[in-house]
Formats: C-alpha cells, sequence, structure tokens
C-alpha cells in the first residue's frame, strides 16, 4: 500500500510539472522584424538612461512603427567608457579599450588600432575589432571617432568615415548600407533629422556612460521604420524590452549580409526581435523606469532584508544564550525558507512601484513570513522536521519556477542586476546553491525515511527522482540553463545515491561519478547546440565555441574570474568562516544527529562537495560557497535546536577538543 501511495504521488507530481512546461510552451515566442528598408542609420548615444525631449518628439508622432527597449550598454568591463561600447558593437562580443578612451581617425584609419586589438586581447579577451565590417557585402559608414571604432574593417580601415559637421554639411546623406553615427552633443539635432527621412530605418542606441561617468545603467534604445510596434527583445535576453549592443551587431550583420554566408562565430547577440505591444510615451518611460529599478531599487530591497535578518539573529543569539530554544528555532525554520522567498519576489511586480526597493523589502518579509507559516503548519500536520517541510517548499517554489521557464529570475533578489550585464535568464549561482542545498537535504531525509521503513529501493528512487530532477531542471536550456550546476550537482547526487544504495564507494566509482557529470552537461549542451544559432542559450554556444576552438579563453576567463572572487579579501574571510562553521558542524552536531537522522553524514558531504564544485566551477566562485554553507548552518542548527528542546545537549558536547584549539588559538591573539 506504501508503494502505491507513492507511485500515485510521483505520476502526480509529474502531471503537474508536465502542465506547467505545457503552460510555457503556449506562451507567444517573439516575432521576427528584420530591418526592411536598404539603409539603416545608427546613431550611438552617451549617458541617456531615460527618454530626453528630442526622443519623445520623435517617438510620439512614430508610436505605432517604433519598438523600443532598454540596452545593456555593458563592455567587458563594468561601467568602462563609451569608446568600449562602441568597440563591443563592432566586434559582437564584449570588449575591453584599457585607457584608450579617445579615439582619433587620420587618413582612413583609427590612429591607433593596434594598442587597441592589444587591449581587446589582454587577459584571454576574446572580441575581434572589426568583425561587423568584416561579416556584410557592402561596406560599413562611420561619422565621428567613436563610431570608427565599430566601423572599422578587422585591419583599422574605414570604407567611409566624415566628420559631424561633414555628415551635416552633406545634409546627411549616407553611402552605405549601414551607418553609424557618433555625433556627441549634437546627437539630438541629428536623431530630429534622420526620423523625418522614412526611407531609412533609424536605430538609436545608448553606447556607454557620459564621458568622466562610469554609470554602468541601462539605456534608452528605438528603431523607426518598423513593421508594426513592440518592445525589443532577443533569444539573449529573453527578457521583454532588453536587448544588448551585441545583438544589434547580429541585425546589422543579418542586414547586409553576403548571400548564403553563415552567421560569424565570433558574434555574440542574437537578432533582434519583438514583442508586438501598443506603445505610449508614459508605458515606454515607465518600463525604463523599472528596468533601473531592477538595479538601484535591489540595493534597498538588500538592506531592508539585511536590517530585517540582523534583528532576526540578535533575537535567535539572546534566545541560545538563555537556553531558551523555542524562539531561535522559530527564526531558523524562517531562514530555511529564505531562499525560496527571495526567488519569489520575482513574482511580485515591484519594479513597477513607485517606491520598488521598499515594495522589495516588503515583498522578501512578506514572503518569509508566508513560507515560514506554511512550513510550520505542514510540520505539525505531517509530522515532519520543519527544517525538511522548508527544504521541500524551497525544492517546490524553484521546481515551478523552472518549469514555467524561469518567469520569476526577472525580479528574483537571487538573480544579479541587470547594470552586470551577468545573467538574463535561467538559473544564476546563487540560486544554484539555494536549489541544489535545498534537494540535497530534502532527498536525504526522504531516503532516511524509507531506509527506516526497510524500504531501501524506495529510498534510491527518492534520491533518483529529487537529485536528477534539480539537476534536469537546473541545465535544461528552457529551463534553468546553468552549465556549471549541471557538472556540481551531478557527481554529490550520484555520491548520495550509492551511500543510500549501500553501494561501496571505491576509486573507478568515483572516477565514473565524475564522468557522469561530463556526460550529462555534454548531452544537455549538445541537444541545445541542435536547435540552431539563433535558439541557444550559453549552453549550446559553449559547443559551438569548443567546435571552433575557441573555448579555453572562456574557461580560462571563468576559472580566473572565480579564483578573484576567492582570493579578494571579502573571499578569505568567508572562506574561513565557512571552514570554522563546516568544522562545527561535521565534529559537534553530527555526532549528536546522526542517531536520528543516519542518513545526514552523506548528506553533508555531498553538500560539502557541491560548495566545493560549485565555487570551483562558476564564475561567481565564493558566493556558491557562502549560501551552501550558509543554509547547511541553517537546517543542522534547526536540528541542534530541536534536539536541545526535546532530549537536551549531551553533556561533555561532542567536539569538545575542537571548542579548546578554537579558544586556545584565540588566546594566543
Amino acid at each position: 500500500m506504501l508503494s502505491r501511495r507513492w507511485l500515485a504521488l510521483l505520476l502526480l507530481l509529474a502531471a503537474l510539472f508536465a502542465g506547467l512546461r505545457a503552460v510555457h510552451l503556449l506562451q507567444e515566442p517573439p516575432q521576427a522584424s528584420s530591418l526592411v528598408t536598404d539603409q539603416v542609420v545608427v546613431v550611438g548615444v552617451t549617458g541617456r538612461p531615460a527618454l530626453t525631449p528630442t526622443d519623445r518628439a520623435v517617438l510620439g508622432p512614430r508610436l505605432a512603427d517604433a519598438q523600443v527597449g532598454a540596452v545593456s550598454v555593458r563592455p567587458r568591463h563594468v561601467g568602462d567608457c563609451a569608446a568600449a561600447g562602441w568597440t563591443t558593437l563592432g566586434a559582437g562580443r564584449r570588449a575591453a579599450v584599457g585607457a584608450l578612451c579617445d579615439p582619433r581617425v587620420s587618413d582612413g584609419r583609427v590612429e591607433d588600432w593596434d594598442a587597441r586589438l592589444t587591449a581587446a586581447a589582454a587577459r584571454r579577451g576574446d572580441a575581434r575589432p572589426g568583425t561587423l565590417a568584416g561579416s556584410v557585402a557592402g561596406c560599413v559608414a562611420a561619422v565621428g571617432p567613436g563610431a570608427a571604432l565599430a566601423a572599422a574593417r578587422p585591419d583599422g580601415t574605414l570604407a567611409d568615415y566624415r566628420t559631424v559637421e561633414e555628415f551635416l554639411a552633406d545634409d546627411l546623406t549616407t553611402r552605405c548600407p549601414t551607418t553609424l553615427v557618433d555625433a556627441g552633443p549634437r546627437s539630438d539635432a541629428v536623431i530630429a533629422r534622420l526620423a523625418a527621412d522614412p526611407g531609412r530605418t533609424l536605430l538609436v542606441t545608448g553606447v556607454g556612460p557620459a564621458a568622466g561617468s562610469a554609470d554602468p545603467a541601462l539605456q534608452v534604445v528605438y528603431r523607426l521604420g518598423t513593421t508594426f510596434p513592440g518592445w525589443l527583445t532577443s533569444a539573449s535576453t529573453r527578457r521583454d524590452g532588453i536587448v544588448t549592443l551585441t545583438d544589434l551587431t547580429r541585425t546589422l550583420v543579418d542586414h547586409d549580409a553576403p548571400p548564403g554566408a553563415a552567421v560569424p562565430v565570433t558574434v555574440d547577440g542574437s537578432p533582434l526581435a519583438v514583442d508586438p505591444a501598443e506603445l505610449s510615451l508614459p508605458l515606454v518611460e515607465d518600463h525604463l523606469a523599472a528596468v533601473a529599478a531592477l538595479s538601484d531599487g535591489a540595493v534597498v530591497g538588500y538592506l531592508v532584508l539585511g536590517g530585517f535578518g540582523t534583528l532576526l539573529c540578535l533575537v535567535g543569539l539572546v534566545g541560545t544564550l538563555r537556553r531558551r530554544f523555542a524562539v531561535p528555532r522559530l527564526i531558523l525554520t524562517l531562514g530555511s525558507v529564505l531562499g525560496a522567498a527571495m526567488m519569489l519576489t520575482g513574482s511580485v511586480p515591484w519594479a513597477g512601484s513607485g517606491a520598488p526597493g521598499l515594495v522589495l523589502g516588503v515583498a522578501v518579509i512578506g514572503w518569509s513570513l508566508l513560507l515560514a507559516a506554511a512550513t510550520l503548519a505542514l510540520a505539525a500536520r505531517l509530522d515532519v522536521p520543519a527544517a525538511v517541510v522548508g527544504a521541500a517548499l524551497t525544492v517546490a517554489a524553484f521546481t515551478v519556477d523552472a518549469a514555467l521557464g524561469g518567469p520569476m529570475q526577472a525580479g528574483s533578489m537571487l538573480n544579479s542586476r541587470p547594470v552586470f550585464g551577468l545573467r538574463w535568464y535561467g538559473f544564476g549561482n546563487v540560486t544554484f546553491a539555494v536549489y541544489a542545498t535545498a534537494a540535497l537535504v530534502l532527498a536525504g531525509w526522504l531516503a532516511h525515511r524509507f531506509l527506516a521503513a526497510g524500504h531501501r529501493r524506495a529510498a534510491v528512487v527518492a534520491v533518483a527522482v529529487v537529485g536528477f530532477g534539480v539537476v534536469v531542471c537546473e541545465g535544461w536550456p528552457t529551463m534553468g540553463t546553468d552549465f556549471g550546476g549541471v557538472v556540481a550537482l551531478t557527481p554529490p547526487v550520484l555520491w548520495l545515491l550509492l551511500v543510500v544504495a549501500g553501494v561501496r564507494v571505491t576509486v573507478p566509482r568515483l572516477l565514473a561519478v565524475g564522468a557522469a557529470a561530463v556526460v550529462a552537461v555534454a548531452a544537455i549542451s549538445l541537444l541545445d547546440w541542435s536547435r540552431g544559432p539563433d535558439r541557444r542559450s550559453h549552453l549550446g554556444g559553449f559547443v559551438q565555441r569548443v567546435l571552433d576552438g575557441d573555448a579555453v579563453d572562456v574557461v580560462s576567463r571563468k576559472a580566473v574570474a572565480s579564483a578573484e572572487t576567492v582570493v579578494s579579501g571579502p573571499g578569505i574571510t568567508t572562506l574561513v568562516i565557512g571552514v570554522l562553521l563546516w568544522l562545527l558542524v561535521l565534529r559537534c552536531a553530527l555526532p549528536v544527529l546522526r542517531p536520528a537522522f543516519p542518513t545526514l553524514p552523506a548528506v553533508l558531504q555531498a553538500a560539502l562537495a557541491t560548495a566545493v564544485l560549485g565555487t570551483l566551477l562558476n564564475d561567481g566562485g565564493i558566493s556558491v560557497w557562502l549560501t551552501v554553507t550558509g543554509m547547511v548552518a541553517v537546517s543542522v542548527g534547526w536540528f541542534c535546536l530541536d534536539h536541545a528542546l526535546r532530549e537536551g545537549w549531551p553533556s561533555p558536547a561532542p567536539g569538545r577538543e575542537l571548542w579548546t584549539w578554537l579558544s586556545r588559538g584565540a588566546a594566543r591573539r
């Protein structure tokens, strides 16, 4: 009877998951919207996060054939000057310019082109300036020095270059299929005149911060002379009304590509697409403000959450010191669902509110309290530890979001802010760490209960369903899309599976576990790659880089980024504190908790492996270590307090030699 009930539950969960996936598949995809005129003029502007009076005057009468959005102007380094943005546009990949922020042109060539190539290639940079001009059938003209960086050929020469004054004197005539314009302070005048010509497509886009600024904010982008109005988007971002500079590169290449030419492998962007919509100036301004709030308002939300968390920590500490363990246990119950609450803030349209930071703070506290109440109610009803119920609710929330295609990630407090341009869709490093740790705790507890009832096969199935289910949700291209997460989580899940199955762990089997992780991520990546260049996520993009012999730079850059987070001051501090917490968990808490939770050692080993592998394999580095360690500390802390409430704490306490060593070390210092 037990097996039938669990089989029915599995079938019900599978049906619910399939239903959520069907809902995702029923969503209308963005529509392609190619450039319809023979000539395209791109005017690059700086420091324009909102519409200017000129933008309003130009867009107002043309909203029926305008497409609008916000563009991420981030080059390789956040906050780099506009020259880096222009270079990124010409390369189709994020580029760096070092300190070369004032380009000059003489005799039809960018003066310091060789130095710029060196700057772009520094520290394994893979941007190739000149890609745009080298990938089109016709010519690319440049007006102004910044535009010259994007329009230059691979050798730095320009097919057609004019100063802004010459362009205005020529009555804004264009001689090439694509013309890039850097008009500086005269940009508004140029935009107004070009907008009056229906025979050319006009694209206005931000390219970087204003001179003397390092503001990485997303900026205005709009297109006039289109087939239907709506919000610009792309497969690179999967977000309505947000695109990147490299998407514009790809669109310009497609507009004037030689017949039968393949997509340049060095262009990372995707063609601009459109979510059809009726536009108005207030709607556009609200959208741009909401995009800015995703970065600016999030800081206020973190501060509100930090203040709330500090207060709870102080209350919990006082309760623990007074040996009133019920209150700190309640606080740790809330801590067990905090990750889910932070993710679920993406279900609230806080960025579009009048006070986005405050609304975000209220949303995360509200979700935390609601989930904590649900956890306590379910724990009492099912007679299951609240820490396990919290883990189950966390897994459920993340799985629902993954099944729906990750719609909550845009506004999630676990996601990176748009100004950093790190991850536009799918699950990021912190999201992975929360999801993976909760899954291991849940899988380990289910295995314990089944083993205690004498059902080893059911225990193995439970670990496999939870563990590999999370791996699939984490890595599938239309769900979590997390390359590093699959590699980091698959070995710990297999380890836990071997332990639960009672299989002796040997070196060959450990090697097989590692190989299985590689096979898993390779299979998912190959499936993604087979969907074609315009539908691939970064998983399939990495396969293409491997085929092109271009993968080493990506891997090395991510490895360097991860290492830099670890060896920094905060990283070393976090690492040391984490090691101490793991010592306390393994030496002091585990001996007490093991009799009531026999699979806990395997769960902790799997979680520690996830923390280490996730730190090494993700560019977020130390953030994975911090998140996994923090979640383990919360879960184990809850079990310790629960044990102390029910049975008291053993005396002398296990691990006292560790306490002695730590206290002696502190005394010596």
